[in-house]
């Protein structure tokens, strides 16, 4: 029997195989995109044992179990850079938002310039995805995901 007052994992996080692409892309300077949502979703922990998380496949294209939205994505509450080599997203859930119990958020980017095929002008791909233990989201609780990206 599983004891949920085992220790919590730590919270990870990792780009995806989209990401590490499109960042050497966009250095060869074939494309540039821009962080333009995420989303949250009920998987990234153990069912045997919430305080425990799964690993990530870096080549996932969408979340697990995305929960909120149903589809697409949430804008992003702010970009900041505080360092030049350091970009922070900020996800905000409302307290009537992601009511639920939470364990993976993904971090969204798109495509804004290509200069191989217009085609991929506006292509959306999941750019990061994390996985924490269970968190429980109730009503009249707003959250705040901080994903740091340092390059």
């Amino acid at each position: 029997m599983p004891l949920f007052t085992d220790v919590p994992d730590p919270i990870i996080a990792t780009l995806t195989d989209l990401a590490r692409t499109s960042l050497a892309r966009s250095i060869m300077g074939e494309i540039s995109f821009k962080l333009s949502g995420f989303a949250v979703g009920r998987d990234g922990y153990s069912g045997v044992n919430p305080v425990k998380i799964i690993a990530i496949n870096p080549s996932l294209t969408g979340l697990l179990d995305q929960f909120f939205p149903l589809t697409g994505q949430k804008s992003l509450e702010l970009i900041e850079n505080p360092q030049p080599p350091t970009v922070v997203a900020n996800c905000r859930l409302a307290s009537t938002e992601g009511v639920s119990a939470l364990g993976e958020i993904g971090l969204w980017a798109e495509i804004i310039n290509s200069t191989v095929s217009l085609g991929e002008v506006g292509t959306k791909f999941l750019f990061a995805v994390g996985h924490f233990p269970i968190q429980t989201k109730t009503l009249r609780q707003a959250i705040v995901y901080r994903f740091i990206i340092q390059f």
